[in-house]
């Protein structure tokens, strides 16, 4: 039995011997150690790349010891692995694939993301929700309805699509005058690659209710009850991209977790900065959300913040805010401040917000909504106007193709009052139709960001890696490129991202590996590290400026990670003896 997780090593004579926990401390802030590799004297063998698909189940409760099976490609169990919960403990099992996770007693809703890595590569960060309510793992076959497995509320269902024409169906009871919550946990979180549907039906087939694309591709049911019933809860799902199958999909890949209650269920959040509110049902109103710190100084968390109400089911992912950004929670009275941002719902048919402030004429100015980028429902419309002569400055209803969420610039001939007004496209209305809405100066900008978040570099070639520059309002400045906090033995030059022409869009790094002395000297690097990619301004002399920006890949839609996985694989055997 092996326990493998924060810790950083190198190989060994014998690898079931190697133990550690999940949030031992990373050396030198956050960087990892570094050792060299012992090899057994065995020739070196082609090595297929580690690949970590998921986990299942793919939410484990606190305070319990769950099995988890992991699925992916391992050519040597176990691997390490890499956790960034500080109350998460992974002991792995002789059988491959196989492990236990512990969670503490006192961890609260959150999601702990994973990476298993060996001497050649690393895998991609898979997540494992961890839930404070008890998780019900779903007993085959229970495609038919006289198969429902009985669940007991609250819980989470734990279940998997696992094959074509796949359906499982899960019977609850419910008491008149109790509202249902089933809210589904797949592509949004997991991503699953399925687009779910969900039925709440009677004991003899007749459809209740019905759910699709409410949290992204997740459905989620909201049932008020006016009688005593014993209900079933049915997912079904189609292939995320459509394809020609006529039917229901399924695959090994099609994981996911259902939150059902007919208690206090917390949907999403909004911040002011100085209270979370809370926003679902059979919540109090208003309710007041907690937000959750990671107790340990020894792991960085890789997610933002997770805002829960104690007692409910739920939760959510508190979106950063930059400092003098004034927040303004739905409802509440806007000033005219800028920057800001403002958090509404437009819950009413035809329903528009207006939000007014005093704009400074040939000053350009942006405003951006995000819902449809997070999940929500709302396919927003801006519409920018002159507020005293009422004269139209500016629309949008999709920042980009493909992308439903409005964005425009403008600016106005004369200082006075600008009226920034948001409405639906399609007359949607409802709880889910929540908005964020930026306005600020269109201060011109510039964003980095890279197509992965894990590389290996090889001391026969060079790591290639294609940063994307995004220049916003106008930027036309140069950026100096360079990787940062590489470990010992790995060298890379900073590139310079012009503000026209071939550069002015992507730039390439280039990481080289040193070549390894004759006795496998000790400056060499050998295993794993992070690192970061930062740019930096230049001014008109070409000299580094103090503004800097960090790149960072898009983990999900609302969790950009900006440090990186770097793996140094061993020298082989014939390449380290001559």
């Amino acid at each position: 039995m092996t326990i493998v997780s924060k810790a950083i090593y190198r190989d060994t004579a014998d690898r079931s011997i190697d133990t550690c926990r999940c949030a031992v401390f990373r050396i030198l802030g956050h960087r990892l150690s570094w050792g060299l590799v012992l090899w057994c004297g065995l020739p070196h063998l082609a090595h297929s790349q580690i690949k970590l698909d998921r986990l299942f189940p793919p939410v484990v409760a606190a305070g319990a010891q769950t099995p988890v099976t992991a699925e992916g490609t391992f050519p040597k169990w176990p691997p390490r692995i890499d956790c960034d919960s500080p109350h998460v403990s992974v002991t792995t099992e002789k059988e491959s694939g196989k492990m236990t996770v512990k969670v503490a007693g006192d961890a609260t809703p959150s999601v702990a993301w994973i990476r298993f890595f060996d001497d050649q590569s690393a895998t991609a960060l898979v997540p494992l929700v961890v839930s404070a309510d008890t998780v019900f793992i779903e007993a085959e076959p229970n495609d038919q309805r006289s198969q429902a497995n009985v669940i007991a509320v609250p819980t989470i269902v734990a279940g998997r699509l696992a094959k074509g024409g796949d359906s499982d169906a899960y019977r609850v009871s419910i008491k008149s005058g109790q509202t249902l919550v089933v809210s589904a946990t797949a592509n949004q979180v997991l991503k699953s690659p399925m687009d779910s549907v969900l039925q709440l039906t009677d004991l003899r087939g007749n459809v209740l209710a019905q759910s699709d694309d409410v949290r992204g591709l997740d459905p989620q049911i909201v049932f008020a009850a006016d009688a005593d019933q014993d209900c079933l809860i049915r997912i079904f799902a189609f292939p995320e991209t459509p394809n020609s199958t006529i039917g229901y999909g399924g695959s090994a890949a099609f994981v996911y977790s259902l939150d059902v209650t007919t208690g206090p269920f917390v949907d999403h959040v909004a911040s002011d900065g100085e209270k979370i509110v809370a926003f679902g049902y059979n919540l109090d109103d208003p309710a007041t959300a907690t937000l959750v710190q990671s107790e340990s100084t020894e792991t960085k968390a890789v997610g933002p913040p997770i805002a829960i109400v104690p007692g409910a089911l739920g939760w959510s992912w508190l979106s950063p805010a930059d400092d003098g950004v004034h927040r303004v929670l739905p409802g509440g009275d806007f000033d005219g401040t800028l920057p800001a941002l403002l958090f509404g719902h437009l819950r009413e048919p035809d329903e528009t917000h207006h939000y007014a402030f005093a704009a400074n004429k040939g000053t350009k100015y942006r405003a951006e909504v995000r819902s449809k980028t997070d999940g929500f429902l709302l396919d927003s419309k801006l519409t920018i106007s002159d507020q005293k002569s009422g004269k139209l400055l500016a629309s949008n209803d999709d920042v980009s193709s493909g992308r439903y969420d409005a964005g425009v610039d403008f600016t106005v001939a004369e200082d006075g009052m600008v009226d920034v007004a948001i409405s639906e496209m399609l007359s949607g209305f409802g709880p889910r139709h929540f908005y964020q809405l930026s306005i600020h100066p269109a201060d011109p900008q510039c964003h980095l960001s890279i197509a992965d978040d894990h590389f290996a570099v090889t001391r026969d070639k060079p790591l290639e890696i294609a940063v994307s520059v995004n220049r916003i309002a106008g930027f036309n400045e140069k950026v100096q490129v360079i990787a940062l906090d590489l470990p010992a033995g790995i060298e890379s030059e900073a590139v310079i991202s012009e503000p026209k022409g071939g550069t002015s869009k992507s730039v390439t790094l280039k990481l080289v590996a040193a070549e390894a002395d004759a006795d496998g000297g000790t400056d060499n690097a050998i295993g794993h590290s992070r690192f970061r990619i930062v740019g930096t301004v230049l001014d008109a002399e070409d000299k580094p400026s103090k503004r800097t920006v960090d790149a960072t890949f898009p983990l999900r839609p609302s969790i950009p990670v900006t440090e990186f996985w770097i793996t140094v694989p061993p020298v082989p055997t014939e390449k380290a003896k001559s």
